[in-house]
């Protein structure tokens, strides 16, 4: 096992290295099992990121602020989240990827073509402007749950919905993600309704599943059998 601290002796088994995003609607699990799949791996002595977006500085800081008061133009909202994902993949995307390691990202610009296009963005552009920039996850995994029990696990955990948690919104957001999981293989629906311990046994299953697929004929491929115990 690595020593704590060793940064010598992590791993780094996926040339390229391995993308994850889960994503869905508010209230559908997806911070729960982004942790669960970032403790996996981090147990296993494999070089590993989590992160989320829109994220807590600069651009993604005026998004998540706007989120209490008030939204912002759809116009600014896009700019920003696109600013936001630039800064994002450069600072902390990109450098893990490129040493082997693995991302796993708590929303990516799957919720923007589904927030922003539920409130009348051109959801075509939203895709071919971050398919120039953005690189595409190894997996997506879109956490599906009815608009209205997302929003009552959010009011359990003792929160109130925000700003970009209008139920008639979250509909048609929930539409969007359902539509783009349909049309892109990488990208998996996943009944979010199921309890914690189901849905993480499906993702590590989703996660090897992708891994492997990545590594299959490569040198590493052993050693990612060996990791997800598919020897």
């Amino acid at each position: 096992m690595p020593e704590f601290g060793d940064v010598r002796r992590v791993q780094t088994p996926f040339p390229g290295g391995l993308f994850v995003v889960i994503d869905g609607i508010d209230g559908a699990g997806k911070t729960t099992q982004c942790a669960l799949l970032a403790q996996f791996f981090g147990e296993r002595g494999i070089l590993c990121a989590l992160s989320k977006e829109p994220t807590g500085v600069d651009w993604g800081r005026k998004l998540r602020e706007s989120a209490a008061a008030g939204r912002l133009s759809l116009e600014d909202e896009l700019d920003y989240f696109v600013k936001d994902r630039r800064d994002h993949i450069a600072r902390t995307i990109q450098p893990v990827l490129d040493a082997g390691g693995v991302v796993i990202l708590d929303r990516y610009y799957y919720s923007t073509a589904a927030y922003q296009g539920a409130r009348g963005a051109d959801i075509a552009e939203i895709l071919k402007v971050h398919h120039e920039f953005a690189p595409e996850p190894d997996l997506g995994l879109i956490f599906d749950i009815a608009a209205g029990g997302g929003l009552e696990r959010v009011r359990a955990r003792g929160d109130e919905p925000n700003a970009f948690e209008d139920q008639d919104a979250l509909d048609q957001a929930r539409a969007i993600f359902k539509d783009l999981a349909s049309k892109n293989s990488h990208i998996v629906l996943v009944d979010a309704t199921q309890t914690v311990g189901q849905l993480k046994k499906l993702v590590i299953a989703s996660v090897a599943k992708a891994a492997i697929a990545k590594v299959a004929g490569k040198p590493e491929e052993a050693a990612v059998c060996r990791l997800f115990d598919l020897e």
